[in-house]
């Protein structure tokens, strides 16, 4: 039932999976995002303690403190110097004064002179004790005053600054002495007679000091206080002011409208770096309001097409879900979705995902180059928005890979017939800017919403599983999404996450099937094959190569194949002049950047022969790109040998053969299997060899009449199980190498007898 307050406001109340929402939940919510602006806001103002006008007015006061303290200790110790030079000075005058008079009273013993010499002395104003002595220690007169001691000042200067804390300035300067010679002119190289001792007052000269430092430390510090406050001031005034104006500016800009706040403007600051930054920033938010769209369009579209991309698909796609959920659970959206109100099997709208990718799209890329391959989407993307609804969505995930996403799928046989459509679209050729005539088939992997409602990756995931599906099954094919291929898929990434436990511990192991010569069964050569020992038993490479070429671990797997192969025949080649190693290659090792160098790399370590190596590949991999061609190229200079392998069930053009760097022609077991009855293929192949120089291989032979036929038609090398199955090295060299020798070593003895 209908909430009076819904009524009276004549409003639907918001509703979540169908339920009614009360008004006060959405008012809550509504106080709890202001509440949230409010904290956001309020964390990006800065606490008074820690804001930039404290701490640069600290810092102000601080350093002019500090360079006043340096500046006023300078002037302190150049004053020290000048009073101690000031106090020495007076000591000298009275001796300069009493010098004479010192000396007569010495050289004429006259105690009365003596005397009188020392009141007089006393009574200069800074002396506080004198002696007058003969030689060599005999004192004629000496006397001493009590002086007042000398103020030290307030109570707060008396422990820090009194005149008492720098008598020491000047204690080494308080005694002073004047030696005495004969009177009336005599040479001071005569004889001493005596001396003058003096000692002057320092009590005077340190108060005068401290008077001067506490002078100079009081005015100093409010000096320097002074300037602090006045430097604060003007960085506030021209600084940190506007910038605490511009941050509170910043605080208020809401980041989904940008261009709707402005800094505050600073007429006084308008042509300094303050009024630059403010109108760079005003500048820049202007800026971004207009590009936001743009911005928007750019993460969201892919640029070539300007489809959505997989962001912006995956948010859709989950939007769709969601949408879908709500019909579930609420029929009266459903009723409102369906036209006329129809609430039959439409009534959740099934969503299906189709995943498409184009075929053979890396040959267009390779052959005609990437800007015809660019030129190629685009018209791919064209010719598919014009075959869906409007409803539809279309984007492009990256490379070849498109993305169709449908809500109007009621059954499977919709989606069915979406697909279909769209491969038919495909299927006619493409003109595309440059005059190119190109066909743009596809694969489709169909995944569908199921009633559980599933996310948008686990559907993604789903579709891409299917279209593997469809590619295995042929070109041109569409596939939905089955539990079978989810446990298939399971499974492959098993098998791959076996393979690479198996690559780190060493599980493979290499088996060697001998290839002989068809008219005597000599040893020739051997075909290097993978086992991989797994649980016990050995899988043969049928139930894991497509994973490891798949996954890239073909390259790490590859590279060990050759190094044993090569390894395991390098004394091999030396027991027998012919005798060569066959090791498989496939297309993703061949294009490899450094697969040549470590080819070399491998003969330069073992020694082995380069011509003893023969690299067999398939005829896809012969015509699959000029990068091939190249490489086989190289390796035929290098002095390897190229063996094309399973020779007929390939590609019916045999132009290549004259383009190609080739020296063997393997007939395929499908060819030899029927032998001797259905011989036209193979017989056709001994001759096409023949003709052009090659060696013709025939594998697969498992019957004596096979054969009989090969020998009879003059085929060189045949291997099969008839002659001997794959087997490790050990066993290889026992069953065909040890005769070998025994035999020699019997031919050495006879020749020797």
């Amino acid at each position: 039932m209908t909430k009076p307050s819904a009524i009276r406001s004549g409003v639907p109340a918001p509703r979540l999976l169908g339920i009614r929402l009360p008004r006060w939940v959405c008012a809550w919510r509504v106080r709890r995002a202001r509440r949230r602006e409010a904290m956001r806001r309020h964390q990006m103002t800065v606490a008074f303690w820690r804001s930039l006008a404290v701490r640069q007015a600290a810092l102000a006061l601080l350093s002019a403190l500090v360079i006043g303290a340096i500046l006023s200790l300078i002037q302190g110790i150049g004053q020290a110097e000048r009073e101690r030079a000031k106090f020495a000075n007076a000591g000298r005058m009275v001796l300069d004064l009493v010098e004479n008079t010192a000396s007569a009273a010495v050289w004429n013993l006259d105690p009365d002179l003596a005397s009188g010499l020392v009141r007089s002395v006393l009574a200069i104003d800074g002396v506080r004790a004198v002696r007058l002595v003969e030689m060599p220690d005999r004192v004629l007169a000496d006397g001493m005053r009590d002086l007042p001691p000398a103020e030290e000042g307030g109570a707060f200067w008396r422990g820090w600054l009194s005149g008492a804390r720098f008598t020491p300035v000047f204690q080494d300067l308080a005694r002073t002495q004047r030696l005495l010679y004969r009177p009336a002119g005599g040479p001071r190289n005569s004889p001493i007679i005596g001396r003058l001792e003096l000692e002057m007052d320092t009590s005077r000269a340190a108060a005068d000091y401290a008077a001067f430092i506490r002078t100079t430390v009081l005015g100093g510090l409010m000096r320097d206080l002074a300037l602090g406050v006045v430097l604060a001031l003007l960085l506030h005034t021209f600084l940190t002011r506007p910038l605490r104006a511009v941050g509170l500016a910043v605080a208020r800009i809401d980041p989904s409208r940008p261009g709707a706040a402005r800094l505050p403007d600073f007429p006084r600051q308008a042509d300094n770096e303050l009024g630059y930054l403010v109108r760079r920033f005003n500048e820049v938010l202007r800026l971004l309001d207009r590009s936001r769209s743009d911005m928007e369009q750019l993460a969201t579209h892919d640029v070539l097409t300007g489809l959505p991309n997989r962001l912006l698909l995956q948010r859709r796609l989950e939007e769709a879900l969601k949408r879908r959920e709500r019909r579930l659970y609420s029929p009266e959206l459903a009723c409102q979705d369906e036209p006329h109100g129809r609430t039959g099997r439409g009534a959740g709208r099934g969503i299906a995902l189709f995943f498409l990718d184009l075929d053979r799209f890396k040959h267009v890329n390779d052959s005609l180059g990437h800007d015809v391959g660019d030129r190629l989407l685009k018209a791919v993307a064209g010719r598919l928005r014009d075959c869906i609804g409007e409803d539809d969505m279309l984007g492009r995930l990256g490379g070849d890979e498109f993305l169709v996403v449908t809500e109007n799928a009621l059954e499977a046989v919709d989606a069915a017939v979406l697909a279909e459509r769209l491969l038919k679209a495909l299927e006619s050729p493409l003109m595309v800017e440059g005059g190119h005539l190109l066909h743009a088939g596809a694969s489709i992997g169909v995944a569908l919403a199921s009633e559980g409602a599933e996310d948008a990756n686990t559907l993604m995931r789903q579709a891409d599983t299917a279209l593997y599906a469809a590619k295995a099954a042929g070109r041109g094919q569409y596939r939905f999404f089955s539990r079978e291929m989810s446990e298939r898929a399971e499974n492959r990434l098993s098998t791959e996450a076996n393979l690479r436990q198996a690559l780190s511990i060493g599980s493979f192991e290499l088996y060697f099937q001998p290839k002989v010569r068809a008219a005597d069964q000599a040893l020739v050569g051997a075909e290097a094959l993978v086992r991989w020992k797994h649980d016990g038993q050995l899988v043969q490479p049928g139930a894991f190569m497509t994973v490891a070429e798949d996954s890239g671990l073909i390259m790490e797997l590859g590279s060990w194949v050759l190094e044993q192969a090569v390894r395991e025949a390098t004394h091999w080649t030396k027991l027998l002049p012919d005798f060569h190693i066959a090791v498989n290659v496939s297309a993703r090792q061949i294009i490899a950047p450094s697969f040549v160098e470590r080819v070399r790399d491998c003969l330069a370590r073992s020694g082995v022969p380069a011509d003893r190596i023969e690299i067999e590949v398939t005829e896809s991999v012969m015509v699959d790109s000029a990068r091939s061609l190249e490489v086989l190229w190289r390796l035929k200079r290098l002095g390897v040998r190229i063996a094309v392998d399973d020779f007929g069930t390939g590609f019916s053009s045999l132009s290549y053969l004259r383009q190609m760097p080739i020296d063997t022609l393997k007939i395929d077991r499908a060819f030899v299997q029927d032998l001797p009855r259905d011989s036209a293929i193979a017989a056709m192949i001994l001759t096409l060899g023949a003709r052009l120089g090659l060696e013709v291989v025939a594998e697969g032979v498992e019957r004596e009449d096979q054969l009989a036929w090969l020998v009879a038609e003059g085929c060189p090398v045949v291997q099969g199980f008839f002659i001997a199955e794959p087997m490790p090295a050990r066993q290889l060299e026992a069953r065909f190498l040890h005769p070998l020798l025994m035999a020699r070593e019997d031919e050495r003895e006879g020749r020797s007898a």
